[in-house]
């Protein structure tokens, strides 16, 4: 005799044919969203495949890692150049596949902001790593680097470098030759006073070519590190050794010179005297150059516990920004017309650069239009490995 309804110590149970009938529906509701499921993995993985097969058509190597420093995406140019692909078993993490340091260092989860870095492999090759932070409503769920090889181009700056250096040299004898028999030209007759403009023309021509030959061969042998050795340097007396040497210069202009030090100066800073010496130089022939007559040059430090900075102020006719960017590029000068009145070779603050590149410190520049300039040069207080 069929029963709608059963009741077992008071509670009411659905009849047989009825739990047969649920059961039945929710078999077919479990089927349904497991098939949602499975079509959002496959769509998932479909667009996964898809990603991956645009990426392996990229010539460049790109790793992409999450918020836990773990390598989760790769293309293949990563995986020739770099032997790292992401894990079968779960994704591996850069410390276990990342051997270069400074590529290390890039991919990491605490670096927020956008870094780039130079990378050599044990090939020799030379990549130039790009990285970034992957935000999700502004919160960094990893980091995404692009690698671009530029071996080729420092192999043709090395090569540059070297020619010049070469031309450079082989220069000097002859700059010294024409200077000296030009100056013995009043030795051997009486000239007038159109022959005495002449041969002083052709003098401070020929300085002027001695002394961008010179700057060459210093950025060469800068940049080689050639020579370079650490040495204890007396801050107080590097500034007014090079106040000293330009005092002359400062004096033609009626520009004053001053040096204004705080009770916490470093006494000593461990670099290369003569190169730390050359481009304060630079900095303060630069101020001194570029400031009108009357004007004012400040010479003043900054210290922290592991670096000092040289501060250069002037008063003079300031930068504009597009020019400040390019400022410390080789052979750049700007096109006002105050700075092409006066001479210069495009290489005092190169050379200030790569002097400053050698000490693992360096230089910037902070300036406006009429509002004078101020140079910054830092370098760590202790010596450095390779100085």
């Amino acid at each position: 005799m069929p029963l709608s309804i059963l009741s077992i110590a008071g509670f009411p149970y659905l009849a047989t044919q009825d739990v047969l009938v649920w059961g039945i529906s929710l078999f077919l509701f479990g089927l349904l969203v497991y098939l949602l499921w499975r079509l959002q993995q496959s769509r998932f993985a479909l667009t996964r495949r898809q990603l991956k097969a645009i990426l392996d058509s990229t010539p460049d190597p790109l790793l992409v890692t999450d918020d836990r420093n773990r390598l989760w995406l790769t293309n293949r140019a990563a995986g020739q150049a770099l032997g790292v692909m992401p894990g079968e078993n779960g994704r591996q993490t850069t410390r276990d596949v990342i051997k270069q340091r400074a590529l290390f260092d890039l991919l990491q989860a605490s670096s927020k902001d956008k870094g780039s870095a130079e990378v050599e492999l044990p090939d020799g090759r030379i990549y130039f790593a790009t990285a970034s932070t992957i935000e999700v409503d502004g919160r960094g769920v990893g980091r995404v680097c692009i690698l671009r090889d530029v071996t080729h181009f420092k192999e043709l700056d090395t090569l540059k470098s070297d020619f010049v250096a070469t031309v450079s040299h082989d220069l000097r004898s002859p700059l010294t030759l024409m200077r000296g028999y030009t100056s013995m030209l009043g030795t051997v007759g009486e000239l007038n006073d159109q022959q005495r403009d002449y041969v002083n023309k052709i003098i401070v021509g020929v300085e002027n070519m001695s002394h961008l030959v010179n700057n060459l061969l210093d950025l060469g042998r800068i940049e080689a590190g050639v020579g370079l050795a650490a040495e204890d340097v007396g801050v107080l007396d590097i500034l007014q050794r090079v106040t000293g040497a330009l005092q002359h210069k400062a004096a033609e202009k009626d520009i004053a010179v001053t040096i204004e030090l705080p009770w916490d100066m470093p006494h000593a800073v461990q670099a290369d005297g003569s190169l730390l010496d050359q481009a304060l130089y630079n900095l303060v022939e630069n101020a001194i150059k570029y400031t009108p007559a009357g004007g004012r040059v400040r010479l003043t430090t900054h210290s922290t516990a592991t670096h000092v900075t040289f501060e250069i102020a002037d008063s003079g006719v300031g930068i504009p920004a597009e020019d400040a960017a390019r400022l410390f590029e080789k052979f750049y000068r700007s096109p006002q017309r105050e700075a092409r009145t006066e001479f210069g070779t495009g290489l005092g603050l190169a050379i200030v650069r790569s002097i400053a590149g050698r000490h693992h410190g360096r230089v910037w520049v902070e300036s406006e239009p009429g509002q004078g300039s101020r140079f910054f040069l830092q370098i760590p207080l202790t010596r450095v490995p390779g100085l």
